[in-house]
């Protein structure tokens, strides 16, 4: 029953945002500076708050859930090298065809699914999980984008440092430090923080306002990807984490949080090359209207699986 609620919440809301894109009133440039808020204040303290409800003498979960989570995207540009080849990916977008497969779109609809199934705490522990994501997003990402793109790329360390890793780093700095952070801080943090989910996907239904469902679903290759993505990766990922812990609750969050659409940020980091841009936004529309099947899905798999 927690599943139908929560999809029908974030349904809601999707709906609600597609409806204020058509009334002009979530237009495009208002859904960019929005989803710059998610991503660089409301989602960060989300993040933080979470480490506080992580309970204590948790320190060997933490650092299994990292560790897996950094060898988990370790294996993601090898695969997604040939995912790309097995598709024909056409040339000067082979690069956004592997980005689609190695990045979800953890922040706008992850955090909202893992955090109603899964609980508060589940924020905290899918970030450090997907800590990887943002090393490899600023690294490999980008060199092909720029490579597909025409564009030489050079790898510039100050990319590495942006408010969603510092935020990660806070956040599991925190439960190893035995500090306390007073409730002066946290509640602030909680209630800013709090706004994150309906807000993005808000963001989420506007932009699909933005596309005909004839440019959506006219893309054939990316059918095989959305369903790679959607359904292939995260029971692969649940089987990885399942020989590594027998704690049923970490293994679904990580492998739900892989079980995500396409991140809205390769939409963004393809935007500059015409022939990535298209795909990348048709990617990310056509994987988020089918992860509404999807996730419910995965969520009855898991909890016959792993009973969570």
């Amino acid at each position: 029953m927690t599943i139908v609620v929560t999809m029908t919440k974030l349904l809601f809301a999707m709906a609600v945002g597609f409806y204020l894109n058509k009334k002009n009133i979530l237009d495009v440039e208002t859904s960019k500076k929005l989803s710059a808020m998610v991503v660089n204040l409301t989602s960060p303290l989300l993040i933080i708050s979470s480490a506080g409800s992580v309970a204590g003498g948790s320190q060997g979960d933490i650092l299994l859930m990292l560790v897996a989570g950094l060898c988990l995207y370790a294996s993601f540009p090898l695969l997604s090298f040939l995912m790309a080849k097995m598709v024909h990916a056409p040339s000067g977008c082979r690069g956004v065809y592997q980005c689609m497969l190695m990045f979800a779109n953890t922040a706008f609809m992850g955090y909202p699914v893992v955090q109603a199934l899964y609980g508060e705490t589940a924020i905290f522990y899918t970030t450090i999980f997907n800590f990887g994501y943002t090393i490899l997003f600023y690294t490999y990402a980008s060199y092909l984008l720029d490579k597909e793109g025409g564009k030489s790329s050079r790898f510039n360390p100050k990319r590495l440092i942006n408010i969603g890793l510092l935020s990660g780093l806070i956040a599991l700095i925190i439960p190893f430090s035995g500090i306390t952070l007073p409730g002066i801080i946290m509640e602030p943090c909680s209630f800013i923080g709090s706004v994150t989910t309906p807000l993005s996907m808000l963001i989420v239904g506007s932009n699909m306002a933005n596309y005909p469902l004839h440019d959506i679903f006219s893309e054939k290759r990316i059918y095989v990807v959305t369903v790679v993505r959607l359904l292939a990766m995260p029971l692969l990922t649940a089987l990885y984490m399942s020989m590594i812990t027998d704690n049923a609750l970490l293994i679904c969050m990580a492998a739900m949080t892989i079980g995500m659409p396409v991140g809205s940020m390769v939409a963004m980091a393809s935007s500059q090359y015409e022939k990535q841009a298209r795909i990348g936004s048709i990617s990310v529309v056509m994987s988020t209207i089918c992860s509404m099947v999807t996730i419910p899905v995965l969520a009855v798999i898991f909890k016959l699986w792993f009973g969570v």
